[in-house]
Order: structure tokens, then C-alpha cells, then sequence
């Protein structure tokens, strides 16, 4: 009986020790985490602008991807992701523009990174009116599979700068 409780005791102490010998990042190790998620939204960003779908996907992790939906709903699958915004992506001709301000980017560890931006875009729809939009974004990047590729998102939508505020 004793040994079964000490076995439980160092099974249960051993997490927390292996967490212990975690070191934080120094502050080159995090630049470079910082620069090489820029780079990976950089890409992210221009896709959309270009209406690049399947560039713009390159950039997920489909295996374990989530989104908090601006509407307040989930979607828990990549698959049902991607349908849902080339269902909406179909009635675009084009970006007018698609700008991303407030950008900060925090470093959790070597494999993980939270991107938070504001944006602002203007787009053209097939029937030709013109859409503003404006709203928030929270990404986490991984870099789980050897490059760094969006697990989750979560967006925000906010009247554009042309509508009443509430």
C-alpha cells in the first residue's frame, strides 16, 4: 500500500517538475518568433487581398483548427470553415483595400504566438456596391507542425465608420 501512494505522490509531483525546467524565451528567441509570425499574417493578409482561397487556407492548421465566430458562434471544424467563407468570398469581385492597424503580437513560447489586430476593409461586391467593414481579430499561431499556421481565430465586427454607434 505504501508503495502505491508514493508511486502516486511522484506521479503526480513529476508534471510539475518537468514544467519547472521550462525556460522562458530570451529576447532574440522571441524577436525571431515575433518576425516569423508577422511574416506568416503578412502572407494570410495578402491572400485574402489577392482572393487567393487556397493560398489563404495554406495558412491553417486543419487538423485541430477552432473559430469564435463574430456572430457569437463556434465552428469546430476547418472543413465547415472553409465552406462558410467560400460561400461568402463567392459574392466578392474584389478588395478595395484591407488594412490591419493595432497589430500586436505576444510570444507564448518557441511553438506558440496570439496575434490581436483591428481592421478596416473595403470591398466590392459582384453586384457592384461597395462594403465597409471594420471589426477585431485574435489569432493563435503554432508552429506545431514545423510552420506556423493558425489553430484558432476569433473576430469581432463593429459598425463601420459610416453607421450610428448604439
Amino acid at each position: 500500500m505504501r508503495t502505491r501512494l508514493w508511486i502516486l505522490c511522484c506521479l503526480s509531483l513529476a508534471p510539475n517538475l518537468w514544467a519547472s525546467e521550462e525556460k522562458p524565451l530570451d529576447s532574440n528567441a522571441g524577436r525571431s518568433v515575433t518576425e516569423a509570425v508577422q511574416h506568416a499574417f503578412h502572407g494570410l493578409a495578402q491572400a485574402a487581398r489577392a482572393l487567393d482561397h487556397d493560398r489563404y487556407f495554406q495558412h491553417f492548421d486543419q487538423a485541430v483548427f477552432t473559430a469564435l465566430n463574430a456572430d457569437g458562434t463556434v465552428t469546430h471544424s476547418f472543413e465547415a470553415f472553409a465552406r462558410d467563407y467560400r460561400q461568402q468570398a463567392d459574392f466578392v469581385q474584389a478588395y478595395r483595400s484591407l488594412d490591419f492597424h493595432r497589430v500586436k503580437i505576444t510570444v507564448i513560447d518557441a511553438q506558440t504566438a496570439v496575434l490581436v489586430n483591428e481592421y478596416r476593409a473595403q470591398v466590392i461586391l459582384k453586384s457592384g456596391q461597395v462594403v465597409d467593414a471594420e471589426g477585431a481579430g485574435t489569432q493563435l499561431w503554432s508552429r506545431r507542425t514545423g510552420t506556423w499556421k493558425l489553430v484558432s481565430v476569433s473576430s469581432s465586427a463593429k459598425p463601420s465608420s459610416g453607421a450610428p454607434e448604439p
